[in-house]
């Protein structure tokens, strides 16, 4: 039986109180807006690349599961792409950036609560937005010099995220089900801090759902763009604690995280010839093709809890439309659905 809104914000409050009692961290108040209705909650504690707080968006219900969401919006590493071709989403990112979103991209999308046959629709939903050009998992301030002009980017999507799990893991306590996701670079945030979210919730039954965000096999992610995003976002930490493997290999996420969780699921969506990360990554479009082929059949497939949903064509992101897309015959929000409910033999990777 699920509680009601207000006695579940009261349990929250009560497990709060009593973990500041034992003089642990999870000491943030719980969120309490409007029940089903998306709302802005600012974080002074964060930061976007150029020195403003930003927050989260939220929808809450009476549902013991939640889907965590990581927004995209490219990526940046050094002068040229931070400041001169501006290849990321920058802040500032309020509660006016948030509504402006949520009235054009968030209808028909995984976090649309009308949309028919949505696993996730009555679900606590947040929204962990994109400002920090770092996919999400940077922790350090970086002094690019575009001329005679430098700035200071704060790529601190990590720290953001610990931000926000504080605050998430005491307005939705002890979960049965969690989602994490994200598409794009929320996609490659979602797999990249996956096991912060795991280790937030030790006792729920945990899915990972990486939309377009691929952590290709060994060099298919030039060495040369690996240590360039490894010193700009000090990312060096949070791989050195789930596998040192993953710096020289990012594919090797995928196996450490399915061997550390093997009763959560995990999943990869992406088309063969994604024109937007193939272009990031200055691959063609064959070699993305091969690149995405050799990374589903030679890593994710011997994985026994994770599959792939394959797409033909060069489009980019998935659940922004998930009734639109399909793929063998197979809809996505079908395919989705079995992820949530089906046995392991009833879901199965779907290849063109």
């Amino acid at each position: 039986m699920r509680l009601p809104l207000m006695a579940r914000d009261l349990l929250a409050v009560l497990s709060a109180v009593l973990v500041m009692g034992t003089g642990c961290e999870r000491e943030e108040p719980p969120i309490t807006p409007p029940e089903n209705t998306w709302s802005w909650v600012d974080f002074p504690n964060s930061t976007c690349d150029e020195g403003t707080p930003t927050g989260i968006g939220t929808n809450l219900s009476d549902s013991k599961n939640l889907l965590i969401f990581f927004n995209g919006g490219g990526a940046c590493w050094d002068s040229s792409t931070c400041v001169q071709r501006n290849t990321s989403s920058h802040g500032p990112f309020t509660q006016t950036q948030f509504e402006s979103l949520a009235s054009t991209i968030l209808p028909d999308s995984i976090l649309d609560r009308r949309l028919a046959n949505n696993p996730y629709k009555d679900w606590n939903l947040f929204f962990i937005p994109y400002c920090t050009g770092d996919l999400h998992i940077g922790n350090a301030d970086a002094v690019y010099t575009n001329g005679t002009t430098t700035t200071t980017f704060h790529h601190r999507g990590r720290a953001n995220t610990e931000a926000f799990l504080a605050r998430i893991a005491t307005t939705v306590p002890n979960p049965e089900q969690v989602v994490v996701t994200g598409s794009s670079a929320g996609g490659f945030g979602a797999t990249l801090n996956y096991d912060l979210v795991r280790s937030t919730f030790p006792n729920a039954k945990v899915f990972l759902i990486d939309d377009s965000g691929p952590m290709l096999k060994n060099n298919a992610i030039s060495p040369a763009l690996r240590e360039a995003w490894a010193n700009a976002w000090n990312y060096a930490p949070v791989f050195d604690a789930i596998d040192p493997a993953v710096k020289d290999d990012f594919s090797a996420l995928y196996t450490a995280l399915s061997r550390k969780y093997p009763n959560d699921r995990m999943a990869l969506l992406s088309s063969e010839r994604d024109q937007t990360i193939r272009t990031y990554l200055g691959l063609s479009a064959d070699e993305f093709q091969s690149a995405i082929r050799d990374l589903d059949s030679t890593v994710l497939e011997p994985l026994p809890n994770t599959r792939s949903f394959l797409t033909t064509g060069q489009g980019h992101t998935m659940l922004v439309r998930p009734a639109a897309l399909s793929s063998q015959g197979v809809s996505l929000m079908n395919w989705l659905n079995q992820m949530q409910s089906a046995s392991d033999s009833e879901w199965q990777s779907v290849r063109p």
